[in-house]
């Protein structure tokens, strides 16, 4: 801060914030599409048998097809960073690494430890939600269709911060 100042802290927030949207638009709607085409291939309750299962393995595939959206705009953020005078937008950041080192090593030299550490936080974040929204349901002897609106958010934002708190201790 002392030598490019203030400015210095919002290098690379276009990449970050333009990255985290798009990872988090075909994450958050993967992740539902995996649980319905999963649980309509098994069965009602088959599926409900296996609904940790399901959680699992839609976050999987849900946050691998994510990360393949992430990864360049992740690739722009860091170099960006670690260079500031690389280029002077995200678009000039992403141009001159297209040119100089191509779509695979410029965009996606990081995408094996990108998906190392994405997908098991994934996972776990959905599948704890999952158990803990159910959980919270059942303590109240209610089904979410049982539920107003109000009280339906209050148990997804609370079974949210608690799988976001173990997912990041995971």
């Amino acid at each position: 801060i002392a030598e490019e100042g203030v400015a210095a802290l919002s290098t690379g927030l276009g990449a970050t914030a333009v990255g985290y949207f798009i990872q988090g638009w075909f994450k958050f709607g993967g992740v539902e599409v995996f649980k319905i085409k999963a649980a309509a291939a098994m069965g009602e309750k088959k599926a409900w048998e296996n609904r940790t299962t399901i959680y699992l393995g839609a976050a999987a595939g849900a946050e691998f097809i994510a990360d393949i959206f992430l990864c360049p705009l992740e690739a722009c953020r860091i170099r960006a960073v670690s260079d500031p005078t690389y280029a002077s937008s995200l678009p000039g950041v992403a141009a001159r690494l297209m040119k100089e080192e191509g779509l695979v090593r410029g965009f996606y030299s990081g995408f094996g430890p990108i998906l190392f550490k994405q997908i098991p936080y994934t996972m776990a974040k959905f599948a704890v939600q999952g158990r803990t929204a159910e959980a919270m349901y059942n303590s109240m002897n209610k089904s979410p269709a049982d539920c107003g609106a109000i009280l339906n958010t209050g148990v997804s934002l609370t079974s949210g911060v608690i799988a976001g708190v173990v997912s990041a201790i995971i």
